[in-house]
C-alpha cells in the first residue's frame, strides 16, 4: 500500500515533457583556410545554460533551455594520411567591430595536436583544446574574426602560416520529448548507479 501511495504523485505529473533547446554559437562564414596542406576549423562550445519551464493542463510540459557562453574553443586541422604529423599555435587573437580585440595568452594554446585517422577514409584530423573559457557579448560581438599563427609539421618539413577565420553568431533550435513517468521510474531503478556527465561533443568530421 505504501508503494502505491509513493507512485501516486507520478500520475499527477505531466506525462510528456517537450524540451526546446536553443544553441547559441559561432560558425565560420567563409571556406576553411589552409596552412601546410591542412584545412582548419574553429569550434566554439557553449558551456553555460539558461532554462525555463511551462506546463499545460497537467498533460504536456515544456522546458526551454538555451546553450550559451562562455565558450570553450577547439581548433581542428584536417589533412591526409602519411602527410601531416602535428600542428601547434604560435599566437591567437579574436577581433571585431567597435575596436574589439582579445589576444590569447600563450598558455591558452600550449601543446601540439597530432593528426590521427578519422571515420572518413583518406582524411586525418588533429584537434587542440584551447585554454580558459571565452566570454563574448552576444549583442555586440555578433561577427568576429579569429586570427592565428600556426605551424604544421609535414612529411616534407615544417610549414608556418596565418589563419583568418570570420565567424558569425548563430542560433539553432531542436525539440526533444521525454516521458516523465518513464524517466522517474528509471531513476528509481538505477539510483545506485553513478551518473557520469557528458564531456566534450565529438569532433567534426570535415572542415
Amino acid at each position: 500500500m505504501r508503494s502505491l501511495l509513493c507512485l501516486l504523485p507520478l500520475f499527477l505529473l505531466p506525462s510528456c515533457v517537450h524540451i526546446f533547446t536553443t544553441r547559441v554559437e559561432y560558425q565560420a562564414t567563409a571556406p576553411a583556410p589552409t596552412v601546410g596542406g591542412s584545412a582548419f576549423r574553429a569550434e566554439f562550445i557553449p558551456k553555460g545554460t539558461e532554462s525555463g519551464i511551462a506546463l499545460s493542463a497537467m498533460i504536456v510540459g515544456g522546458a526551454m533551455v538555451a546553450e550559451v557562453g562562455p565558450y570553450q574553443m577547439r581548433l581542428h586541422a584536417f589533412g591526409q594520411p602519411t602527410d601531416q604529423q602535428w600542428f601547434e599555435i604560435k599566437s591567437m587573437r579574436l577581433s571585431g567591430i567597435d575596436h574589439f580585440e582579445a589576444p590569447m595568452e600563450a598558455r591558452g594554446f600550449a601543446g601540439r595536436a597530432e593528426f590521427k585517422p578519422t571515420q572518413t577514409p583518406g582524411t586525418t584530423r588533429a584537434s587542440l583544446l584551447l585554454g580558459p573559457y571565452i566570454k563574448l557579448d552576444a549583442k555586440k560581438q555578433r561577427n568576429i574574426v579569429l586570427v592565428a599563427d600556426v605551424a604544421v609539421m609535414r612529411r616534407s618539413g615544417l610549414t608556418r602560416g596565418t589563419l583568418s577565420i570570420p565567424l558569425a553568431l548563430t542560433k539553432t533550435r531542436r525539440r526533444e520529448s521525454t516521458n516523465v513517468i518513464k524517466e522517474v521510474m528509471h531513476d528509481i531503478r538505477d539510483r545506485d548507479k553513478p551518473d557520469i556527465p557528458s564531456g566534450l561533443p565529438p569532433p567534426p568530421e570535415k572542415p
